[in-house]
């Protein structure tokens, strides 16, 4: 084999592992977001070098096992990444930290958990629980709703949404009447298991109802409701993304829910133009979506501009001191930042943002007020 000049030949590209775990639908996008993002990056000569992205398929929760995401992990790890984004589930996030410390490559979790982070793991989550669930209550809060009845599912994270959601409504003067938690994937009874709960809680003569859930079992509880005629007050946390797929927004019409897309910040709107414009003929992906995948990656990638040295450990020191970079996700003022005990990046009070399914179209509700 011919020696080589490795001082005068054009660099290698930094390789960084992709562990896409969620349906094509998301990570085709994903993948062409992040693509879209290194070329700007390289348009603007922050970095000598190129990126080249190392792709895994798992499949994972909810309908496969969090083992095959570990592996997927470890997968990329062996093919020399210096840095692994994904996955996007939030129980793979949970997972998946220890594995991170043990190998010692920084991982960007994308998941909703706030409890993902260690010394090797990172987060841009889409969207953010603790965040999420306060802007739930301070919506109940300022609409006068004290009295309430709660849904949620069976995942891990969907009990990481009670336990803040208790803590807010105590602080707030809300009174949990009754709750139901429901199976955390489609099932072929849910119709009959949502009416049991419907029944039980129109007995019950709540303010509101408030739904915590974590995939598309929560897209048909939202159609039972409304098919129902309870024309209840109704909040949802961000499983409220099942609005923007047209073959569901039907059933939404009435609800409010949790986003992280706001008609105010212009760094969001203008790169989903501009990836719309790239992208034209491909499915109409949502504001959220686009918005949270080029936070992820730009984090990412400000994370390696700054490492001292191109190893993990250098991507993790880089990752550290990343600070106020204008996010896409969330409010105008929303910004990402990290640093040696705060690995979590999405930062700001709007976060999370609150819309309304009306006539067939999602409008902006409101904003967080603290209380």
């Amino acid at each position: 084999m011919a020696r080589r000049d490795q001082y005068q030949e054009q660099a290698d590209p930094v390789k960084i592992g992709l562990l896409l775990d969620n349906p094509a639908r998301h990570t085709d996008h994903a993948e062409r977001i992040f693509e879209f993002v290194a070329e700007q990056y390289a348009a603007s000569k922050r970095f000598e070098r190129g990126f080249e992205f190392v792709k895994v398929y798992p499949w994972g929760p909810p309908a496969g096992f969090i083992q095959n995401t570990i592996d997927g992990f470890h997968q990329l790890c062996d093919q020399g990444v210096i840095a692994v984004i994904g996955g996007n589930h939030a129980d793979d996030c949970i997972a998946l930290p220890k594995h991170a410390d043990k190998r010692k490559v920084p991982f960007m979790g994308m998941g909703a958990t706030a409890q993902g982070m260690s010394e090797w793991a990172f987060s841009i989550c889409w969207s953010s629980i603790p965040h999420d669930v306060y802007t739930v209550a301070s919506w109940l809060k300022k609409n006068g709703h004290k009295n309430i009845v709660m849904t949620w599912d069976r995942a891990d994270h969907a009990l990481e949404n009670i336990l803040h959601f208790r803590n807010a409504c105590a602080r707030a003067g809300i009174q949990i009447l009754a709750d139901e938690r429901f199976p955390q994937i489609v099932v072929p009874n849910r119709e009959e298991i949502f009416g049991r709960a419907v029944e039980r809680f129109k007995a019950i003569k709540p303010d509101a109802l408030a739904h915590f859930g974590t995939g598309p079992m929560s897209s048909h509880w939202a159609g039972h409701v409304t098919r129902s005629g309870w024309n209840i007050p109704r909040v949802m946390n961000d499983a409220f993304h099942g609005a923007t797929r047209p073959q569901m927004a039907e059933g939404f019409e009435g609800w409010v829910g949790t986003t992280m897309w706001d008609d105010d910040n212009m760094v969001g709107a203008n790169f989903y133009d501009a990836y719309m414009e790239r992208c034209a003929d491909l499915p109409v992906p949502s504001h959220e979506m686009v918005g949270m995948y080029r936070d992820t990656v730009t984090a990412m990638i400000e994370g390696v501009i700054l490492a001292p040295i191109l190893t993990p450990d250098g991507v993790r020191r880089g990752l550290e001191m990343v600070q106020m970079v204008p996010a896409a996700c969330g409010g105008p003022r929303t910004c990402i930042g990290f640093s040696p005990h705060a690995h979590r990046g999405l930062q700001g009070a709007d976060v999370m943002v609150l819309r309304r399914m009306t006539g067939g179209k999602l409008v902006m509700e409101d904003r967080i007020e603290m209380f």
